[in-house]
């Protein structure tokens, strides 16, 4: 069977990540693939967080900040939510605080809930 149905909810999937996503520029898209992977490959060397965050120097500090959370988004996204591990333990590891972590952790379900809201808006035609 190879009707629309079948393709609902990667096609879905996708849209919610373009919903979710933030509008940036090609050099802060750059910038942010090349600081993300910074920073996880001085994680990945055994570095704490505050000596991996170190290394990535940029001129906007908000944008520097972007970069630093999404990067514990993405940590939390693979270790506590895919892999089960418990924010606790993720926390010490890294040396980010337990309030830091679970405001995180609260901040993705959220913007899932809202980009699949969204979404569901989109694709029903409701405006």
């Amino acid at each position: 069977m190879n009707d629309d149905s079948d393709l609902q909810p990667k096609d879905d999937y996708h849209l919610r990540f373009q919903v979710a996503a933030p509008a940036f520029t090609e050099e802060q898209e750059r910038q942010h693939a090349e600081g993300v992977a910074l920073v996880r490959a001085a994680l990945a060397n055994g570095k704490s967080w505050s000596a991996a965050i170190r290394g990535l120097k940029l001129e906007d500090a908000d944008f520097r900040e972007v970069i630093l959370t999404d990067c514990l988004k993405v940590i939390v996204a693979e270790r506590h939510f895919q892999g089960g591990e418990r924010l606790k333990g993720l926390a010490g590891e890294l040396g980010v605080s337990m309030e830091r972590l679970l405001s995180l952790k609260e901040e993705m379900i959220r913007e899932v809930v809202d980009s699949s809201k969204e979404v569901y808006r989109l694709t029903r035609g409701h405006s």
